[in-house]
Order: structure tokens, then C-alpha cells, then sequence
């Protein structure tokens, strides 16, 4: 090879040479945490997280930590831009008008909500900001991609993973209570997936607690909540020009948004190749759960658990108020 061209890669063989520990380690837990999923029907983020949680000292030792500090943010940023492969304006459409009403008239709301309550609980803006988006949009994903346009340092990872731990948790025990809770109170099979779309937190389990109700409550559950996931999209471009103008100090412009941005509209165009589009949609999930890894590598579960009992109250308040605020949109506005 030319002594020239020798030169030039010498840096990148150094770079990468550092990372790679750190990035070996982050992908062998995210492998088994995916396998350990598929075979026991747990959220794969949250058991790549705990796993992550479990390495911890590891990714202490020097060795390890630009690998790891590389994929807890680079690649989070890299998983972030290719979700825009999962969402397209199809999904708006798809669902008519009233679903579209309960969750733009209930996701401005639930936001706002968030930062009042926080601020009640004391709790750091940001995360208040994170975890009402968690909750109002799409769980995990959402609490992710906000995280990803925060400025560097400005939300503490563990609080993030405060989120991403609650919001797992109470998106799975609304899927087993919710469907009853709605049959007790006399609420029709459409009417009940409409509810269950827009106010579980993750897309399986808002089209489990559907389907559990009957297969047209489960089809209508699903369309309402990937009506939810559509408005990440937008929301995430929003936050992240009024989070860098705040920034005292300019911030790095957060590129990958464009490319979550070209990736959105290509696919609401149909531009996307069908294979291209699930290649892109299975390397975003890859990259999440990579950087989940690093992110509960560089967070000890003692320093989670010392935030106490507000974040998760706090949740707790916005999952029930999201479910009340659901309910009675389609009081207001539903068929008489």
C-alpha cells in the first residue's frame, strides 16, 4: 500500500483501536440481552440495560471507557436518525379523525403536565421533559431520542435510565390492568382499543392489551399508538432547535436529526425499498440496544436508586393522567 495512504488511515487504526473494548463489551451484552428476550418475552432494552448495570466496574477500567463513552452517545445519535425508517405519515392517515384528536389534543398536554409536576416534585427540568415525552409519546424510544438532543451534560445519564426503567415497568402493568379496568367501566371493543392506543406506553403492548379485548380493538389500539409514535418526529426536531438555542454555550448542532428528518420523509413518500427500510429499521434497533449497554455500563444501580421515589411517582401520575385525559376526549368528542 502507498506510504501516503499508510499515513492517512494510521489515525482511524488508532482510533478504533481504542474504542474497541469498550464497543466489544457493549455488543456482547446487547447480543444476550436480545437473546435472553426472545426466549422469555422480556423488553430487550430493559434487559440490556440491567445487564449493563451488572458490567459496570468493567466499563470503569480505562481500557474500556472511550468505547463505551462512544457508544452511549455517538451511536445512541446514529440509532436516533435511522427510527425515522419506522415512522411515516401513512401512520397519521391510517387512523382517522377521532383517534388523531384524542392524541394531539393529549400529548401537549401530558408534556406540560410533566414539567408542572416536576417542578412541584423538584425535580430537574430535563428529566421532567424526557419522562413527559416517554410517557405521552412512545415509551422507551421517545425518552431515548429526546435524551440523544439534550446537550452533552446537561440531563445525568442515570436519570435517563430512571425513565427508561419506570416507564417499562408501569407500560407493562397497564397492559394486564387496563383492558378489564375499561371492559368494568362498560367501554365498547373499539372504544377500548382507541383507549389502550393512547395511553400505553410501548407499541407491543398497547397491540397486546388490544388484542387481548378482541382483534378489532387490538387493530385499532395499534393504529392509535403508531399514531403517537408518528409525532416523534416532529416533536424531536422541535426540541432539539429550542434545546441547543438555550444553550449558552451553542451546543454541536445535532446533525443526526437530519437524517432522522430525510428518513422520515422518504419513507411517508414511499421512497424507502421495502428491504432497505427493514435493514435501516433493524440497525436502528441494533444501535438502541448497543447504547442502552453502554448507557447501564456507565450507571452504578446504586446511584439510580439514590433519585428516590419522585421520577417514579411522577410517572406514575402522568400514566394515569394520560389514561383520564384519553377518556375524556372521547366523552367530548366521540359518536354520541
Amino acid at each position: 500500500m502507498n506510504p501516503r495512504a499508510l499515513q492517512l488511515l494510521a489515525p482511524s487504526f488508532i482510533s478504533l483501536r481504542r474504542l474497541y473494548p469498550g464497543i466489544a463489551l457493549g455488543v456482547v451484552l446487547a447480543l444476550a440481552g436480545s437473546f435472553l428476550a426472545e426466549h422469555y418475552g422480556a423488553p430487550e432494552l430493559l434487559l440490556v440495560l440491567l445487564l449493563g448495570f451488572g458490567f459496570a466496574s468493567q466499563a470503569g477500567d480505562a481500557r474500556m471507557q472511550p468505547g463505551v463513552g462512544f457508544c452511549s452517545r455517538q451511536v445512541l445519535r446514529i440509532g436516533v436518525a435511522l427510527l425515522g425508517a419506522r415512522i411515516g405519515i401513512e401512520q397519521v392517515l391510517a387512523v382517522g379523525s377521532l383517534p388523531l384528536l384524542v392524541v394531539l389534543g393529549s400529548t401537549p398536554l401530558i408534556i406540560g403536565a410533566a414539567l408542572a409536576l416536576g417542578r412541584w416534585l423538584r425535580l430537574p427540568t430535563l428529566h421532567s421533559l424526557v419522562a413527559g415525552v416517554a410517557v405521552a409519546i412512545c415509551g422507551v424510544s421517545a425518552a431515548i431520542a429526546v435524551a440523544a438532543v439534550i446537550p452533552a451534560g446537561r440531563l445525568e445519564e442515570r436519570r435517563l435510565l430512571g425513565v427508561v426503567v419506570g416507564v417499562t415497568a408501569l407500560g407493562t402493568l397497564s397492559m394486564l390492568l387496563y383492558p378489564p379496568l375499561l371492559a368494568s367501566l362498560g367501554y365498547s371493543a373499539l372504544d377500548s382499543g382507541l383507549l389502550l392506543g393512547a395511553s400505553i406506553h410501548d407499541v407491543a403492548q398497547a397491540a397486546a392489551a388490544g388484542y387481548l379485548v378482541s382483534d378489532s380493538a387490538g387493530d385499532v389500539a395499534t393504529l392509535t399508538k403508531l399514531l403517537r409514535v408518528a409525532l416523534l418526529a416532529p416533536l424531536v426536531l422541535l426540541l432539539g432547535v429550542l434545546l441547543r438555542s438555550r444553550d449558552s454555550s451553542g451546543g454541536e448542532f445535532p446533525y443526526f436529526l437530519l437524517g432522522f428528518l430525510a428518513l422520515f420523509g422518504l419513507n411517508s413518500l414511499g421512497w424507502l425499498p421495502t428491504g432497505l427500510r427493514e435493514v435501516l429499521v433493524a440497525a436502528s434497533q441494533a444501535c438502541l440496544l448497543l447504547s442502552m449497554a453502554a448507557l447501564g455500563m456507565r450507571t452504578s444501580l446504586g446511584e439510580l436508586l439514590a433519585q428516590g421515589w419522585k421520577p417514579f411517582l411522577l410517572l406514575v401520575l402522568l400514566s394515569a393522567g394520560l389514561l383520564l385525559t384519553a377518556m375524556t376526549l372521547l366523552a367530548l368528542f366521540g359518536p354520541a
